[in-house]
């Protein structure tokens, strides 16, 4: 009965101020689709670092008859073969593979699919050595002055350049996103404390009743936080929507290429659901400290 008569409160405060109320799920739903949005940026970001972090390989590329400076000519064999000894000798170097221009033709069109193969031919691609320093960070740049000189080779490179710049970009996609949470998540407190102080101030002569006739001031204010918790849980339910359709936007559709070529981790609906579930648990506890609050310094039951 007891539990009957705080429902019947719950709805007829939800009732009295709809509009507010779907301002409030709104509000809500904006914070924790950005708070979740950052939460899912960073398991991309620690993803993204696992897979690549200390396992970036060099590429020492050789010249091909279209290479322009510092290449003279296409590398010969005896290049290629006194370049390959140099570098299986280097204490530097871990492992050291060839890669032919053909093999780079095949790995081209499997990367970029068939587009690629139509304007490209067997020789565009130059031919490589795929070098796995045993520390990247410390020697590359060494190495990469060392064999950028050397005859017959074309250009030294490494794709932790690319790496970090797509890192920087998800990083700052993750603190615009925490930015506008905390913005909308403090319009949201503001307003959450707005809509018990009109909703208690609608319903004092009931609450005064309640209170004359023994009921305790925790079963006055029940109705009121039950009301802000069951607005932030819907207005939750709307961000999970929102990171969902975020996360199929951008990895689904911008990145789809490279998620497909797991050149960026992929992220599935369990990781969707613990971001959007992290966010909801604190907006739910947030927002029923701000209604305990707010009845308790602002609003006298």
């Amino acid at each position: 009965m007891r539990a009957n008569f705080v429902m019947s409160g719950v709805y007829e405060g939800i009732r009295r101020n709809a509009t507010m109320t779907i301002a409030l799920i709104l509000s809500t739903a904006i914070a924790l689709a950005f708070a979740g949005a950052a939460i899912l940026a960073n398991t991309e970001i620690s993803r993204f670092k696992h897979d690549y972090e200390g396992s970036l390989n060099v590429s020492v590329y050789l010249c091909t008859k279209v290479s322009r400076t510092p290449c003279t000519g296409q590398t010969t064999p005896a290049e290629t073969q006194a370049l390959q000894s140099k570098l299986a000798k280097d204490p530097r170097v871990s492992s050291v593979n060839y890669v032919s221009e053909a093999e780079q033709y095949q790995r081209a069109t499997q990367i970029q699919g068939p587009e690629v193969a139509k304007l490209t031919n067997v020789g565009d691609l130059p031919a490589s050595f795929t070098v796995k320093l045993k520390d990247v960070a410390k020697d590359y740049d060494q190495f990469a002055v060392t064999y950028a000189a050397d005859v017959g080779v074309s250009a030294v490179k490494n794709p932790i350049g690319t790496i970090r710049t797509l890192l920087k970009f998800i990083d700052s996609a993750r603190l615009f996103s925490i930015a506008i949470a905390i913005v909308v998540l403090v319009a949201s407190i503001l307003l959450i404390s707005n809509t018990i102080q009109v909703a208690a101030a609608q319903r004092r002569n009931e609450t005064s009743i309640m209170r004359l006739v023994g009921a305790s001031r925790w079963m006055t204010e029940l109705p009121f936080m039950l009301e802000t918790v069951i607005a932030t849980a819907i207005g939750g339910l709307v961000g999970f929507g929102l990171v969902a359709l975020g996360k199929y936007y951008v990895l689904s559709s911008i990145f789809s290429r490279q998620v497909q070529n797991g050149v960026i981790p992929n992220l599935g609906i369990n990781d969707v659901l613990v971001a959007s579930g992290s966010a909801l648990i604190v907006g739910i506890a947030l927002s029923a400290l701000t209604a305990f609050a707010t009845l308790r310094l602002y609003v006298r039951l």
